[in-house]
C-alpha cells in the first residue's frame, strides 16, 4: 500500500465533527507559519472557547489536587458544568 491509499475509507468513516487529517497538518502549518506555538486545532462541534475553558479547568485539577480528568468525575462534574456556563457568559 502506498502512501494516500485507503484515505478514502477513512474519510467515510470520521466522525462529521471531526477534522480529516489533511485539514489538521493544513491548520498546524498554517499557525506554524504565523509563530504559533501552542496550537488547538478546532473541529466543527466543540467552540474554541469551550475547549479554552476545559484546558484552565484541566490545570486546576493540578495545581488544586482535584482528580485527573475530574471534570468527568461524578464529583466534580455539575462544578466543572458550572464553572463552563459561567465563563462562557462572560466571553
Amino acid at each position: 500500500m502506498t502512501a494516500g491509499e485507503g484515505d478514502q475509507d477513512c474519510l467515510e468513516e470520521k466522525p462529521a465533527g471531526a477534522w480529516t487529517a489533511l485539514e489538521t497538518v493544513q491548520f498546524m502549518l498554517e499557525r506554524v507559519r504565523t509563530g504559533d506555538f501552542y496550537i488547538l486545532v478546532p473541529d466543527n462541534e466543540t467552540r474554541k472557547e469551550v475547549d479554552q475553558l476545559g484546558i484552565l479547568w484541566a490545570a486546576g485539577d493540578v495545581v488544586e489536587g482535584r482528580p485527573a480528568l475530574s471534570r468527568w468525575h461524578q464529583a466534580y462534574k455539575s462544578v466543572f458544568e458550572e464553572y463552563l456556563r459561567d465563563g462562557l457568559v462572560t466571553n
